[in-house]
């Protein structure tokens, strides 16, 4: 029943509408896409710490939030706990409760810029060998009543911008999309 009544709805209703409002925090705006974004890293992590039940200390954060609905969805029994709760206490009830773990806000947002950082490591992974006469992309040109045309770029065809903006790249490569070049 939860799949169907939670777990489901909540993946259709994220991806039909990723930039809905879930949450407002703190002055701050929260996405479902942004939600779900620090769900995920925490799941992983759940799924790392092999446990059955955690303990979540609870304050007005998106990623305590996240927690509790990462533990949901993980399956894992979620113990939340006030933020001011004395360490002899907690330490009691994760005794009684028999909880390996309590993870903090600070922890969490810990595995959130992990996912970052490893995101990063990906993309620069140290090991490229893009020679400058490599061919990176072909642009299609269609126009009426005449065949396709072709442009191949090159590595070589990229020039560095200051200030960094991913503009110009998107430019060379997709110039018949203005709409999508204009976000960056």
């Amino acid at each position: 029943m939860l799949y169907q009544n939670v777990i489901e709805p909540y993946i259709r209703w994220t991806e039909k509408n990723p930039d809905q409002t879930v949450a407002r925090i703190g002055g701050h705006v929260f996405s479902y896409a942004q939600l779900s974004q620090r769900i995920a890293p925490i799941m992983n992590e759940l799924d790392a710490l092999s446990v059955s039940r955690v303990g979540i200390v609870v304050k007005r954060d998106l990623t305590a939030c996240s927690a509790l609905l990462a533990s949901l969805f993980s399956g894992i029994a979620a113990v939340p706990l006030p933020e001011n709760l004395s360490e002899g206490l907690k330490r009691q009830v994760c005794e009684e409760l028999q909880l390996p773990v309590v993870l903090t806000v600070e922890r969490m947002h810990y595995y959130y810029r992990m996912t970052f950082e490893d995101a990063l490591n990906r993309i620069d992974n140290g090991l490229y060998q893009i020679e400058d006469d490599q061919l990176v992309f072909i642009r299609c040109r269609f126009n009426e009543n005449e065949p396709p045309t072709y442009e191949n770029i090159y590595a070589k065809d990229f020039s560095k911008s200051k200030p960094f903006s991913l503009a110009p790249v998107f430019q060379k490569i997709i110039p018949d999309f203005p709409d999508i070049c204009s976000i960056f």
